[in-house]
C-alpha cells in the first residue's frame, strides 16, 4: 500500500444513493487534517469486509456549498479547485477519512484484478439559512470527533471578520503542524486568561457570538490584544526559544505576571534582555524548560533589569 501521508491519493467517484450522478470528492479549506493512521485502519477493514453500502458519506454539490459560505475547496490531494470546476465535485462535510480509505482500497482492488468501488453518499440539505461551516460544527459537536484546531478552523471560517479567530487559525497546533500552539496557551498569549474554551468555540461554530451568564448577555470572544501577543511571540523567537518552548505555558505565565503587576512594556523589556545563559539556567541537560527553573530565574532577571534599566532598549507597544 502506498505512503498516503504524501497526499498522492488516487481519485475516487462518489454517487448519491438513488441518483446516478457521479462526482469527485472535495473538501472545505477549513476541514480538519486527516489522521492517516485512521485512514490506514479503515482501508485495512475494507480489504477484509469490503465497503459497506450501509455506511454512506455525506455530501453537498460543490457549487451549492460555494453559495453557502465555502469560499475555497480542495481536491483529494489538497489541490485548490477552480470555481469553474465545482460542478464536477461533491463537497464532503462528513466522511473525509472514509473517502481517503476508499481510495486506498481501490488501489488494492486494482492490484487484485478486482473492480473498483464507487463511494455511496447521502446528499445534505442545509436548513434555515444554515452555512456549511455551521452544519459541520453541529454534526461534529454531536460526534465529539473533532479536535480543538478543527473547531477553531470552523469558527474562523464562520466569523471571517473576527481577527482573533483568524490569528488562532494561523497558529494553532494541528496534526500537520505539530509545533503549533494549543488553544489554551493561545488564550493566555492573546487574552491573558483561558476564557475562550473549546465548548465556547463550539458555540461560535454554530454561528453564535453571545452567551447568557446569570441572565446577563456577554460576548463569547473575550477581550484580547493581538499586537502584544504577537510581540511576545516575536521576542521569544528573537532571544532563542523554539516553538515547543513557546507553546508551553511557562513563558507566557511569566510574561502575563509582569504584564499585570507592571506593564506590557516592562514584560517585553525583561524578555528582550534574555541571553543564552539565561535560557540555559531555565532548562535541564536535555535543553527542556523546567517550570520551577523558569519561575526562579525570572525573578533574577527581573531584579537585573530593574537595577540596570538600560540593559535593553524598551520595546514599543503598538
Amino acid at each position: 500500500m502506498k505512503n498516503n501521508s504524501k497526499e498522492n491519493f488516487t481519485e475516487v467517484s462518489i454517487t448519491v444513493l438513488g441518483n446516478e450522478e457521479s462526482r469527485k470528492p472535495a473538501f472545505a479549506s477549513f476541514n480538519r487534517d486527516a489522521i492517516y493512521k485512521h485512514v490506514d485502519e479503515l482501508a485495512e477493514k475494507m480489504k477484509v469486509k469490503g465497503y459497506r453500502i450501509g455506511e454512506p458519506i455525506q455530501v453537498l454539490k460543490a457549487e451549492y456549498a460555494s453559495e453557502h459560505g465555502v469560499a475555497a475547496m480542495v481536491d483529494i490531494n489538497n489541490n485548490p479547485i477552480p470555481p469553474l470546476e465545482f460542478k464536477d465535485y461533491w463537497l464532503i462535510p462528513d466522511g473525509k477519512h472514509r473517502t481517503l480509505a476508499a481510495s486506498l482500497y481501490n488501489d488494492w482492488l486494482i492490484e487484485q484484478d478486482q473492480p473498483t468501488i464507487t463511494i455511496p453518499a447521502i446528499e445534505v440539505e442545509l436548513k434555515n439559512g444554515e452555512s456549511v461551516a455551521e452544519y459541520c460544527g453541529q454534526i461534529n459537536i454531536l460526534k465529539e470527533n473533532w479536535t480543538g484546531n478543527s473547531y477553531i478552523n470552523c469558527a474562523s471560517h464562520m466569523h471571517t471578520e473576527e481577527p482573533l479567530l483568524q490569528r488562532y487559525s494561523e497558529l494553532i497546533k494541528t496534526p500537520s503542524k505539530p509545533n503549533g500552539i494549543s488553544l489554551s496557551t493561545l488564550n493566555h498569549i492573546f487574552c491573558i486568561t483561558d476564557k475562550l474554551t473549546r465548548s465556547l468555540v463550539m458555540q461560535l461554530c454554530s454561528g453564535k457570538t453571545e452567551m447568557v451568564v446569570k441572565k446577563v448577555t456577554k460576548q463569547i470572544i473575550p477581550a484580547y490584544n493581538i499586537p502584544v501577543g504577537n510581540q511576545f511571540l516575536d521576542v521569544c523567537k528573537k532571544v532563542g526559544f523554539n516553538d515547543v518552548e513557546i507553546g508551553k505555558r511557562y513563558l507566557i505565565k511569566e510574561f502575563n505576571n509582569l504584564r499585570v503587576s507592571d506593564s506590557a512594556e516592562f514584560a517585553l523589556k525583561v524578555f528582550d534582555s534574555i541571553i543564552p545563559e539565561d535560557i540555559k539556567a531555565m532548562t535541564n541537560k536535555n535543553g527542556h524548560l523546567i517550570e520551577q527553573n523558569v519561575i526562579d530565574h525570572f525573578q533574577v532577571m527581573i531584579q537585573s533589569v530593574k537595577k540596570n534599566p538600560s540593559v535593553s532598549d524598551q520595546p514599543t507597544i503598538n
